[in-house]
């Protein structure tokens, strides 16, 4: 996989400041994995679309998590930058 440049984190401090840090993981939430035996006895490995949500990391703070605020940098599928999309289609849709 190639490199990439690295997705700003979009963490905004309560005072306005924006994170300094950048995305370095990301997890997915509820996502729906299926394996299917075909009629040949193989077995194929499928990874759709996650029912919920992502959570992102930080390279400076990991997920921003603190009092009252578990998953501060939690995203749905829509509201990912462009680029973190792409990741994780990218992901999706490589052969495990």
């Amino acid at each position: 996989m190639e490199v990439d440049q690295g997705e700003p984190c979009p963490f905004v401090y309560a005072k306005g400041k924006k994170c300094t840090g950048h995305i370095v993981r990301i997890d997915a939430f509820n996502r729906h994995l299926t394996w299917c035996r075909a009629d040949d006895g193989k077995w194929s490995f499928a990874v759709g679309e996650p029912r919920s949500h992502y959570h992102l990391y930080c390279s400076e703070k990991g997920n921003h998590a603190g009092y009252g605020r578990e998953d501060a940098v939690k995203r749905y599928y829509q509201d990912l930058p462009p680029t973190l999309r792409k990741v994780v289609t990218r992901v999706r849709s490589m052969n495990l």
